[in-house]
């Protein structure tokens, strides 16, 4: 299923919007984006249907005066159910990442397009494209394989956003 993610760029904090792939409004995006983050995906009425929160420990204080992410994030879906964890390696020259995951042993790297994926046995289960300072903001578009958890891919797209281009 295809998705697009907006990022309001004029916002006192960051604004995400999820819209289908005909830019129908589907879920809002709401939370804290400061210090020991956490944020989850709502429906349009406001109920709360996934959730994404971070542990801050000594490398991620560390790592917010070295300007670098360190923090582990750890999406839920149904409840408390645990899909993913990821973080960034402790490497600073490279974007690995270290990913624990209920769905199997989860693979992030590139495409030959560019794009960002999530592969399990070589599937694609998550493509996530961004496509830089659209009109009003960035914009991810995600496509998730229809079989695959959507809210958890989601949650992990608005993730890897925090991790690439917050620096803190």
């Amino acid at each position: 299923m295809k998705y697009i993610i907006k990022q309001k760029i004029v916002a006192l904090k960051p604004t995400y919007e999820i819209l289908d792939g005909a830019n129908r409004s589907l879920y809002k995006v709401k939370g804290s984006f400061l210090g020991r983050e956490h944020f989850e995906i709502t429906d349009l009425t406001g109920q709360t249907l996934a959730k994404c929160s971070t542990d801050v420990n000594i490398l991620s204080m560390i790592g917010s005066f070295l300007r670098y992410n360190f923090k582990k994030y750890h999406i839920t879906t149904n409840g408390e159910k645990k899909v993913i964890s990821m973080a960034r390696s402790m490497n600073i020259f490279s974007y690995k990442f270290n990913i624990d995951s209920s769905i199997g042993a989860l693979e992030f790297g590139y495409s030959q397009t560019g794009s960002q994926q999530f592969t399990l046995n070589g599937q694609t289960l998550c493509d996530i494209d961004k496509r830089k300072l659209t009109m009003g903001g960035d914009e991810y578009h995600v496509e998730v394989e229809e079989n695959q958890d959507q809210l958890a891919f989601l949650l992990t797209a608005i993730a890897l956003d925090r991790i690439y281009y917050t620096k803190k």
